[in-house]
């Protein structure tokens, strides 16, 4: 394998590298996406649930406790996973055109000037590779194995918050479910308008008006009218 064809390899293994930091960076995006999701979970859980002091209750407690504890792990690797890791790129453009004009000139007095910076350039892009390519590969291995620690801390703290759900909702440790006596207070006494009626025994009806006798050839004598009641006037026989 000549020269050249080392330049390209490496050129491929730095690129490579490159391209596998930007997909570490998108795979970022599903755990994140996870751990918001059970922290809303967990979160439902905790506001909702009526204390009680049972099995069930303490069960609920520890699976819960265990969910927001690996939960807790899993979002220290995320934040180790997307942030911190050191990458290593070849200087700007501007920087290494400086650095091929300064070789021309270092080796203009030599007869082969052309010849000696084109290979000292290359030289120095190709250890840049070399160089940047393993630091790059170490950062990405390292990177990657966080997301994989991520994951997994995932998956606990999802079978965990499963478990607890399972005991909150068999147990019935749902506040709304717990309903209690509703108390009326009476503040101001009812007032029921109208006759005031009388809770005991009415008495008997008055005696009614005797009948109107009337003989043929007699004549007919007036009875008194009876008094209505409340009044003092009275007709005169």
């Amino acid at each position: 394998m000549d020269k050249k064809e080392l330049f390209q390899l490496y050129e491929k293994l730095y690129f490579h590298e490159i391209d596998a930091r930007e997909k570490l960076n998108s795979r970022l995006q599903t755990p994140l996406t996870l751990i918001v999701s059970l922290i809303g979970a967990l979160a439902f859980l905790v506001q909702n649930y009526a204390h009680q002091t049972s099995v069930l209750a303490a069960l609920f407690i520890i699976f819960s406790g265990f969910a927001a504890l690996t939960l807790a792990t899993a979002m220290y690797f995320f934040v180790k996973s997307w942030m911190g890791t050191e990458y290593f790129f070849l200087p700007a453009a501007v920087e290494s055109e400086a650095y091929r004009q300064q070789l021309i000139r270092h080796f203009a007095p030599y007869e082969t000037d052309g010849e000696l910076s084109s290979a000292a350039f290359t030289n120095y892009i190709m250890d840049y590779y070399i160089k940047y390519s393993s630091k790059n590969t170490d950062a990405n291995d390292s990177r990657s194995l966080r997301i994989h620690k991520t994951n997994i801390c995932i998956v606990v703290a999802a079978a965990f918050s499963f478990a607890a759900f399972l005991v909150f909702y068999f147990g019935d440790f749902d506040k709304a479910n717990k309903r209690k006596p509703t108390e009326i207070t009476v503040v101001q006494p009812v007032v029921i308008k109208g006759e005031v009626m009388s809770v005991t025994k009415p008495p008997p009806p008055p005696a009614p008006p005797p009948p109107r006798q009337i003989r043929e050839g007699v004549e007919i004598v007036k009875r008194p009218q009876p008094s209505n009641q409340g009044s003092n006037v009275h007709d005169n026989k």
